[in-house]
């Protein structure tokens, strides 16, 4: 396989990881207002928040490897 479509092959499945995880946030957020609202602010509450914070986190960490894929390919 040549290296421009190798990098193409890992950008597209980064997009698609990173899809993936976005829709994780929003489903979990969803769940995190939800208990907002309802006034259930317990542990699960807290687990939510913390999953948002870290679902998130991984989702930046994801474009930054896409934007360094995308440099790579910019380079060839």
């Amino acid at each position: 396989m040549a290296k421009i479509d190798e990098i193409k092959e890992r950008i597209s499945y980064l997009k698609n990881f990173l899809t993936l995880m976005i829709g994780a946030v929003v489903v979990t957020i969803g769940g995190v207002v939800n208990l907002l609202l309802s006034g259930k602010i317990g542990v699960v509450f807290w687990v939510g928040l913390l999953v948002v914070i870290v679902l998130v986190y991984a989702a930046l960490r994801v474009m930054i490897q896409i934007e360094k894929h995308l440099k790579k390919l910019g380079e060839l």
